[in-house]
């Protein structure tokens, strides 16, 4: 059989990713890898990217947190590339992501296929999924896209066969990527071939990891052609290591790890780019790449408490995965510049390896050089770049829309090409593009400023109402400054707007100004909450929390009664947010995030018993519990301590708590810790 493409669907219990959230995300950039401190043993020549092109927001997107962990069944639409070797499932709904790659040859799948849709908080934009091969683009972090739709396209190469196009502009960096997979009809291997463009005439940075998740088994091992890497524990530093032994365990298998943890293997210029993860019997998945992603990664959830909690409140218990991953830079740490207007490009291709069991779990180097010779014999490299050559020719030319398709991408790449359009740049594509971002894609979030554009205008709305969708780009920020400057926006939202534009530009005195006239214009609860998270930052914790308890009253939203409680905790005020809670609409109180704050407050006032009773319930959970938050487990010890103060007492501190973890252990459900 040749490639078919076709549309599917799969049906699996899936939770509903919920409406987004209308608070501009103002507060510092969460992502781990953002900010880490480097050790003596990395190059010279590696440091430079290493603080480069960090984002201290990701505005203007806003974020996704409006998932719970209700799961009902239901079908996903999915589009499916075929061969009589490959089944490759994608979801262009959730990011482009690569659900799942199929062995028909064996039955087996090589990528970790989640058997749930639930929604975490790992990304930039909060909610996240693990499983599969996801595209991060734009900056450290998953991508802002992972659980947005992507534009869809279809066309053919020459001898027929299908190719899918998935594509996007992101907004932060003001790059469009597409995304190009197809399966040749006697290959073994998915081509996938990404291509970015500089859409500005400056540099900027990027960044870019494909991330791909895969089944965890005892004997897993992970392979790639390097003897160092670049190895970073979260709340660690980085460090250059010989690989694959730390502290004498080999944890090229992840299963020996005790802690969360990544690899970042720093693999010679001149060696081909690969990274594979083989079973037992030395059967698995292997990726390879042409040479413009150098960057290849291991991530181990590790086998402490809550490296395993983790992986259960992704997926279901006994669903263990490790990641894979393959990257433009070293490591997640760094991004690079990409100059005015360029465009790179590189050919990526997944497929199964099968090695001597001997081999693949023999001695370090002796195991990856099987691998890799392997990988020259099922896919030689010289036919990987020939291919990639091929292809940059064959996929120039714009695709037909994929019909009847649920689900579309935003209008935000299309505003852009009206108001360059404005300045006689008319396109449905940005230079040197084949992706198409037609004026049919513009729509309700486009439509004020489309307004502005045009008349030179932001529409008003009520502060009933939500605020528009954000922009902060410094093209458009001009435009509304100069609106407001004549008076023509000079309303609660243009004051609104400016002052989230101003914050995304650094300009925090700006922003709190542009916030107190929005105020001043029509007091609403908008622009009293973004003035708050501002002072919050600067410290001034007691006019803050008064302006987010008064933005609740008005606005009885759950963002802002978590934001509230939250300020009021922390500003001694315990008592308050019980008395809150308490006066709560029964829909918030039954949210999470409100309960758990309520347990925390209820350690502070001695309301130990209905604490307990709350963190005991073996079905709290923290729909968005955070990478690295310990908060749940925190709130535990505390209890403890103040439970059982007169057994602790004499105790320092540090002394305390480690004898109310030993003594009164975590109970499972609240253990999120990744180190302990």
């Amino acid at each position: 059989m040749g490639c078919v493409l076709r549309r599917g669907s799969i049906r699996l219990p899936m939770a509903d990713l919920g409406r987004e959230n209308p608070l501009p995300d103002m507060r510092p950039v969460l992502d781990p890898h953002a900010r880490v401190q480097l050790d003596d043993s990395i190059p010279e020549r590696q440091r430079p990217y290493f603080h480069y092109g960090k984002v201290h927001t990701i505005l203007p997107y806003r974020l996704q947190d409006g998932y719970s962990r209700r799961r009902c069944e239901a079908e996903m639409p999915v589009v499916v590339l075929e061969n009589r070797y490959l089944t490759a499932t994608f979801t262009p709904q959730y990011g482009g992501k690569l659900w799942n790659l199929h062995d028909r040859t064996t039955g087996r799948d090589l990528l970790h296929a989640n058997p749930v849709f639930q929604p975490a908080n790992l990304a930039l934009r909060n909610a996240w999924t693990s499983g599969g091969v996801e595209w991060n683009i734009g900056m450290t972090g998953h991508t802002p896209f992972t659980l947005s739709p992507l534009h869809v396209a279809v066309l053919e190469l020459p001898d027929g066969t299908p190719v899918l196009r998935m594509y996007e502009w992101e907004r932060v960096r003001e790059v469009s990527y597409q995304i190009d997979a197809w399966l040749p009809a006697e290959s073994k291997f998915l081509m996938v071939r990404v291509r970015l463009v500089n859409t500005r005439e400056t540099v900027t940075p990027i960044y870019w990891w494909s991330n791909m998740a895969v089944e965890l088994q005892d004997g897993t091992r992970v392979l790639a052609p390097a003897n160092r890497a670049y190895a970073y524990g979260y709340g660690r530093g980085v460090t250059l290591t010989e690989v694959p032994l730390e502290d004498g365990v080999d944890l090229s298998y992840p299963v020996r790890a005790k802690h969360s943890g990544d690899w970042f293997f720093d693999i010679d210029d001149g060696m081909r780019k690969w990274e594979a993860a083989v079973d037992s019997d030395g059967y698995g998945l292997i990726q390879t790449s042409t040479d413009r992603l150098i960057g290849r990664k291991l991530f181990r959830w590790g086998t402490g408490p809550g490296g395993l909690r983790w992986q259960d409140f992704l997926a279901e218990p006994g669903r263990a995965y490790l990641e894979t991953q393959a990257g433009l830079a070293k490591t997640q740490m760094q991004h690079l510049p990409l100059p005015g207007g360029a465009v790179w490009d590189w050919l990526e291709a997944y497929g199964a390896v099968k090695l001597d069991p001997a081999l693949a779990h023999g001695e370090w180097e002796a195991a990856w050089r099987a691998a890799d010779r392997q990988l020259e014999t099922d896919l030689p490299r010289a036919e990987l770049d020939r291919i990639f050559a091929e292809s940059r020719d064959l996929l120039a030319a714009e695709g037909r829309e994929l019909e009847a398709w649920p689900a579309r991408g935003s209008g935000w790449a299309a505003l852009e090409l009206a108001r360059r359009a404005a300045g006689g740049e008319a396109a449905r594509c940005f230079a040197s593009e084949a992706a198409a971002f037609g004026p049919e894609t513009l729509g309700a979030e486009q439509a004020p400023w489309l307004t502005l554009l045009r008349t030179g205008v932001l529409p008003e709305g009520s502060p009933a109402e939500e605020p528009h969708a954000y922009l902060t780009q410094s093209d458009w920020r001009d435009m509304l400054e100069r609106s407001v400057a004549r008076g023509d926006s000079a309303h609660w939202q243009g004051w609104l707007q400016l002052g989230v534009m101003r914050y995304a530009a650094s300009d925090v005195d700006g922003a709190m100004e542009a916030f107190r006239k929005s105020e001043e214009a029509w007091p609403n609860a908008w622009a009293r909450r973004n003035l708050a998270v501002l002072l919050l930052q600067r410290g001034e914790a007691v006019e803050a929390t008064e302006l987010l308890y008064r933005a609740y009253q008005e606005r009885p939203i759950l963002p802002l009664a978590i934001e509230a409680g939250r300020a009021l905790i922390r500003n001694g005020r315990q008592a308050d947010y019980v008395r809150l809670y308490d006066a709560m609409p029964a829909r918030l109180q039954a949210a999470d995030r409100p309960r758990i704050l309520l347990a925390e407050a209820l350690v502070e006032t001695g309301e130990l018993e209905r604490a307990e009773a709350i963190l005991s319930d073996p079905e709290l959970e923290i729909a968005d519990v955070r990478e690295g938050e310990v908060l749940l487990s925190d709130i535990w010890v505390a209890l403890q301590k103040k439970k059982h103060a007169e057994e602790l007492a004499g105790l320092d501190e540090d002394q305390a708590r480690r004898t109310a973890i030993c003594r009164w252990p975590i109970p499972a459900h609240l253990d999120f810790r990744m180190r302990t």
